[in-house]
């Protein structure tokens, strides 16, 4: 996260130098994107960026922390809306990622950005740390979530929620990675992600499976 010298800049130097890093986020591969470019673009020396941000990576995690807290707030959005239900809201959130144009500095920069990295990465960068990196910023939202959704319908305890959650949200990412490097069509992958999160919600094959698994669990009770 960016210093406190850099946070207590005028806004309209901060806006400067934010626009700078879009500019070039968008025009190249994340990977490639250059320091000296922003720097240039921003009029301002190597030293005063280094005031103000660990490195390049840093300056991305605080331009996409906008991009997180946006996604988190529509998630809690569509909960509302669709009553509760986590897999509508993680298409809801899905869908509307997609249709935000592929002509904006946004677009190609969070393209650029999420296409050149690693899933583990693309899910840290969310605020979606999953179940192996359960911290507090990551259990706050589960339980924000817990309680959004409909505990009736889907009495989850927020142990297992917590990896709902990180299985709904890689699914998502993947998609939106896949759909941000053209492997497919949005309809494709919306369809494909739809499936995914049918199987997370009905199980492969609910009803007549979990019978015949109750049934094979006595008998080798029996059997013992």
């Amino acid at each position: 996260m960016p210093t406190q010298r850099f946070l207590k800049l005028k806004e309209e130097k901060k806006q400067v130098i934010l626009e700078a890093a879009v500019h070039e986020f968008s025009r190249v591969p994340y990977s490639s994107a250059s320091i000296n470019q922003i720097i240039k673009e921003a009029d301002i020396s190597r030293g005063s960026f280094y005031t103000y941000f660990e490195d390049k990576d840093d300056l991305m995690r605080y331009m996409l922390r906008g991009f997180r807290d946006n996604c988190q707030r529509r998630i809690f959005e569509f909960l509302r809306a669709e009553r509760g239900n986590p897999f509508e809201a993680a298409m809801g959130l899905l869908g509307i990622v997609m249709e935000q144009g592929e002509d904006g500095l946004g677009y190609r920069m969070y393209r650029n950005m999420l296409s050149d990295m690693s899933l583990v990465n693309q899910t840290h960068l969310f605020g979606i740390k999953g179940f192996l990196f359960q911290d507090s910023t990551y259990m706050e939202f589960v339980e924000k979530v817990h309680e959004a959704i409909d505990g009736e319908r889907y009495p989850i305890e927020k142990e297992m929620l917590a990896y709902l959650v990180d299985m709904l949200m890689l699914i998502v990412i993947r998609a939106i990675t896949m759909y941000y490097k053209n492997v497919a069509g949005k309809d494709q992958l919306l369809d494909v992600a739809r499936k995914e999160m049918q199987i997370l919600e009905n199980g492969v094959c609910p009803g007549t499976c979990q019978e015949d698994m109750k049934g094979h669990t006595e008998k080798r009770g029996e059997s013992i």
